[in-house]
């Protein structure tokens, strides 16, 4: 990628570093960070960062992000990568997608081994701190962004700086449209492809009793860069590694710090299915209400604790007015953190089997990945695999074996079960039995049908042949009726060829009359 003329200088730095490659290996890099493009934009209103860890397949965001309704340069976009990879997709994206040079201003790859737990946390403050817009986004990295996305963010934070502002996210879970096709937003909007989707608003926008689980507050957050400097930057706490965390923790302390949450209900992002994106996950996650959401970040809400529980060395050095350039605020996170998420990875790596705990209440306890599940005895051996399939009806999940143990306790009791088992077979019974009065009942009017069919020649050959008889009845009277008819008419014509008309006596006798006369009488 010629274009990209700042790589020079940064591979330059990079050859100059003294650390040496087994002590980047055992700080969990296999390379000092990498800063693939820097372009600054010195007018942009809004920084919008983008977060990979070795999982994105499909970097159309970039697409959608460089064709927004104002200008180009007044926001610019920053792309960070935890791991050592530069996918061939993204970096032919950032080649073609781009307005006026590369699609993204910065680039940014971490170079952490596979051996180390990816840290969201981590990567939100090196956004910050490679951002150049007043506003930062941190939004979800492969989501369909409206064309007004970045001008409603302007829009609000003109009318008041002091926000922290939330758009939700509409997720379709129709497989059509993986691999991405980047189909019409009308599309992908259809409601009865979406699970949170009314045709109007989210499921958590539209007047939801349990806003914070049922809105996604991990999709995209935005607040002024001043503001997020001034509380600590994102907390990169050890509970914060794995999947249990999001920027909603910088929303509570934001607010506890002074400002307004606000969502917009006009504007939101569209996510549309891949694989892994169900929910199921197997990886490392800090503790957790057991509904997906932080329990540091909860208890911040709570407390109203405004301070990140461990603050980022380079953030805490620009909250208190150091000027370093980018690359060498990130070569002092080098060593921050990273032997411990190592070693969080070799404790409870999912390369390891399930361990089996315990047997309690009907259920089998396992622990895998520092997540805890229980199973029902008649389930057989725990499987990671079938875990991920949905293969466990009533699998109980939890962070810990305390919460699992109470999960298990407000669960049927197995004489309940085992009742609820018998009455559920009786009533399968019950209905069978209905099913079988229904077949015999049919069958015996089929036998009357077929019965009934089997006898209608017969009955019909009857009436025909009846029919017939009458027919030969009326033909034979008919024949009699010509017959005499015809006798009639010969008697007729013979008078008349005679001329001899027959007179009756006045004495009653036939003696007037000759021999002739008699015989034609």
């Amino acid at each position: 990628m010629s274009h990209l003329a700042d790589d020079a200088e940064s591979r330059a730095n990079q050859g100059s570093r003294e650390m040496s490659a087994s002590e980047s290996q055992t700080a969990g890099l296999v390379s000092p960070h990498e800063i693939v493009v820097n372009r600054p934009r010195p007018q942009a209103r809004v920084s919008v960062i983008l977060l990979d860890w070795n999982v994105r397949e499909s970097f159309h965001s970039l697409y959608y992000l460089n064709n927004q309704t104002v200008p180009r340069e007044s926001y610019d976009l920053v792309w960070v990568e935890f791991y050592e990879r530069r996918p061939e997709a993204l970096e032919k994206a950032v080649a073609e997608w781009g307005v006026d040079g590369p699609a993204v201003d910065k680039w940014v790859v971490l170079n952490y081994d596979e051996g180390v737990y990816f840290h969201k946390h981590r990567m939100y403050n090196v956004g910050i701190l490679a951002a150049d817009g007043d506003v930062c986004v941190i939004c979800d990295s492969d989501a369909m962004f409206p064309e007004d996305f970045v001008e409603r963010i302007v829009e609000e934070f003109d009318a008041n700086p002091n926000l922290v502002l939330h758009l939700d996210e509409v997720r379709n879970n129709q497989k059509k449209h993986y691999p991405f096709d980047f189909p019409s937003f009308e599309e992908v909007l259809e409601p009865a492809d979406c699970i949170n989707w009314n045709g109007r608003t989210t499921k958590g926008l539209d007047d939801s009793d349990d806003m914070l689980h049922e809105a996604n507050y991990g999709a995209c957050m935005c607040a002024r860069r001043e503001d997020l400097v001034a509380i600590g930057g994102a907390d990169e706490h050890l509970e914060y590694l794995g999947y249990i965390c999001g920027p909603y923790e910088l929303t509570f302390r934001l607010v506890n710090h002074g400002c307004t949450e606000k969502w917009l209900d006009d504007v939101f992002l569209v996510h549309t299915w891949h694989p892994g994106e169900s929910g199921i996950n197997v990886d490392y996650r800090g503790p957790c209400d057991g509904r997906g959401m932080s329990s540091p970040a909860l208890e911040a809400r709570e407390s109203g604790r405004v301070a990140p529980l461990l603050e980022n060395s380079a953030v805490r050095t620009l909250r208190q007015g150091g000027t370093d350039s980018l690359d060498s605020q990130l070569d002092a996170l080098h060593d921050e953190g990273a032997p411990e998420w190592r070693e969080i990875a070799e404790l409870y790596g999912t390369d390891a089997e399930p361990e089996f705990v315990a047997t309690l209440n009907g259920y089998t306890v396992h622990r895998h990945a520092c997540t805890w599940y229980a199973i029902r005895e008649f389930d057989g051996e725990f499987s990671v695999e079938r875990f991920k399939t949905g293969g466990y009806r009533g699998c109980l999940v939890a962070h810990s074996r305390e919460q699992l143990e109470k999960l298990i306790e407000v669960q049927p009791s197995l004489t309940e079960r085992s009742k609820a088992f018998a009455g559920r077979i009786r009533e399968i019974k019950r209905q069978q039995g209905a099913v079988k009065a229904g077949l015999h009942a049919g069958v015996r009017l089929g036998k009357v049908a077929v019965h009934n069919l089997v006898r209608l020649p017969a009955r019909a050959a009857s009436v025909l042949g009846r029919l017939r008889h009458r027919l030969r009845l009326r033909t034979r009277v008919l024949q009699t009726v010509r017959n005499v008819r015809y006798r009639l008419r010969l008697r007729t014509r013979a008078f008349a060829i005679l001329g001899v008309q027959r007179t009756k006596p006045t004495d009653g006798s036939d003696t007037d009359r000759s021999d002739d006369q008699k015989m034609a009488a």
